[in-house]
């Protein structure tokens, strides 16, 4: 095989997942932890519904991940002062309940959705039943993805 060869399929193999490849694997991790009885922290939850992934909610959560790697924020709050309900509103989602969990420095779908899971409040929002939807992002502040901020967005339509 010829060396230029080696070297494109090499950079293929070491290139990240596509971003619809990790919100689609939150999406199912997400929904696995919810399918079973949990403890987060002290609180045991029973199992809750399904989620489904939100176009709107998605656009929130990207928006969301991209301010915080540009700024290298890390809060919930966004460098213009946004709440997670400020963005969902901004993204055309009505919500009657939103959430949001972030996280810095996770690798992977399942890392960071682990990460949530051994967190009390970030478990207990991703157990709450009134959740229907979710959007998911991650953004890096650097090349090699190393300084990755992720963004989940849950929230239940209005009306719905």
């Amino acid at each position: 095989m010829r060396p230029w060869i080696v070297s494109i399929l090499i950079a293929l193999a070491c290139m990240p997942p596509a971003r619809a490849d990790i919100a689609g694997r939150v999406l199912e991790l997400v929904n696995a932890a919810r399918a079973e009885s949990r403890r987060c922290g002290r609180v045991r939850l029973p199992p809750a519904p399904p989620v489904r992934a939100s176009a709107a909610l998605g656009a929130a959560a990207r928006a969301h991940a991209r301010d915080m790697a540009r700024h290298e924020h890390f809060e919930h709050e966004g460098t213009d002062g946004s709440t997670p309900k400020d963005r969902v509103l901004r993204a055309g989602y009505r919500p009657s309940l939103t959430g949001e969990n972030i996280a810095f420095g996770a690798e992977s779908a399942d890392e960071v959705v682990t990460g949530w899971l051994a967190s009390a409040g970030h478990c207990e929002n991703i157990m709450d039943p009134r959740f229907a939807e979710l959007g998911v992002a991650m953004a890096s502040a650097d090349r090699d993805g190393r300084r990755t901020y992720w963004s989940l967005v849950l929230a239940a339509p209005r009306g719905g």
